[in-house]
């Protein structure tokens, strides 16, 4: 039985920005991800000079 995966997200130079796991629970709720994802974004593209 599978754990789940991990979405890893980096930056242009290879730099880990976020990290998310994605369990059976997470995507039982892809609303609560998607959501959790944009702040991540969001938040990544704040801190961009």
């Amino acid at each position: 039985m599978k754990q789940g995966y991990r979405l890893i997200v980096v930056d242009k130079d290879g730099v880990l920005v976020s990290e998310f796991q994605l369990t059976e629970q997470a995507l039982a709720a892809p609303d609560a991800f998607v959501a959790a994802l944009k702040d991540s974004i969001e938040a990544i593209e704040e801190a961009e000079p």
